[in-house]
């Protein structure tokens, strides 16, 4: 029998893992509104429906479920062959990460990896295709051996420079200021 909690989004738990010293101090009502605003539970049925989706067929499960269609035009652009750093703004967040990946999952024959915030580590679908960045606390010290495997591995890499989603400054929607470390990066690994 598998343990298909391992396959589930808990708010709570993830608040324990990320936060422990300030957990305590979270009043139960925002936990439960952080559950309601990130759809726990309808997320969760998606997680139980395609547990056994992984990689690029879990992106595209997640298109699937959130109804996205996507029309790429210029694919024939993207050679088949070689190393690539693709990066990009992040204007609507998962949709957005979710849509680039598959196109580019599907077009690379699986072969991409994320650099990510390393909450979406607890999605397992997602998982084999990232590079976990820690946006809440401290940064492991094997962070920059992963981020440089990433690079030297054969899989393409996605990044979203900005480290964040797009956010409303003075009522537009903007990218915040994109890190050149996918410059440097790529330049380093021939990409």
């Amino acid at each position: 029998m598998t343990d298909d909690s391992l396959f589930l989004i808990d708010v709570d738990k993830i608040l324990r893992t990320k936060a422990p010293k300030q957990y305590k101090y979270i009043p139960k009502f925002v936990v439960s509104y952080l559950k309601k605003i990130v759809h726990q539970d309808e997320i969760n049925v998606f997680l139980n429906e395609s547990k056994d989706k992984l990689g690029v067929d879990f992106l595209e499960a997640c298109m699937e479920f959130l109804d996205a269609k996507v029309e790429v035009k210029g694919i024939e652009n993207l050679p088949k062959e070689g190393l690539y750093t693709f990066v990009s703004n992040h204007p609507l967040g998962g949709q957005d990460g979710v849509a680039l990946g598959y196109v580019l999952g599907r077009h690379y024959d699986g072969k991409v990896k994320y650099l990510v915030n390393d909450l979406l580590m607890n999605l397992r679908g997602l998982a084999p295709l990232c590079v976990p960045i820690n946006k809440t606390g401290k940064q492991a010290k094997d962070f920059p051996k992963m981020v440089e495997a990433g690079f030297q591995s054969d899989d393409q890499m996605i990044m979203f420079p900005a480290g964040l989603c797009s956010r409303r400054q003075n009522g537009v929607i903007r990218d915040l200021e994109w890190k050149k470390t996918f410059i440097i990066k790529s330049i380093q690994a021939k990409r």
